[in-house]
């Protein structure tokens, strides 16, 4: 399971390692991680279609998961190797 950085507390317990930012945005795959609220899809496709047209981006995966859940394993597993980052949206 994946930890949380609660960033209302003073210091972290661990150190985190960070990837490297990309030198470009062109061309990377999006993953986008919709939450079923309303709109939520909506909104996150409408992203995905402004950074396709800006920087050719691409839709390389797309979850569903309930409000105020965490993402299951599987569709962690589903997210690597297929996105460079992924975007959470919520709706309403």
């Amino acid at each position: 399971m994946l930890g949380i950085l609660d960033p209302t507390i003073a210091t972290a317990r661990e150190s985190i390692q960070y990837v490297p930012r990309p030198e470009t945005l062109k061309g990377l795959r999006i993953g986008l991680i919709e939450n079923t609220k309303k709109n939520a899809e909506a909104v996150l496709q409408e992203v995905a279609h402004k950074l396709a047209s800006r920087y050719g981006m691409t839709v390389g995966v797309l979850l569903h998961k309930p409000q105020r859940a965490p993402l299951k394993d599987a569709q962690i597993a589903a997210l690597k190797g297929r996105v460079d980052f992924a975007i959470a949206g919520v709706g309403d």
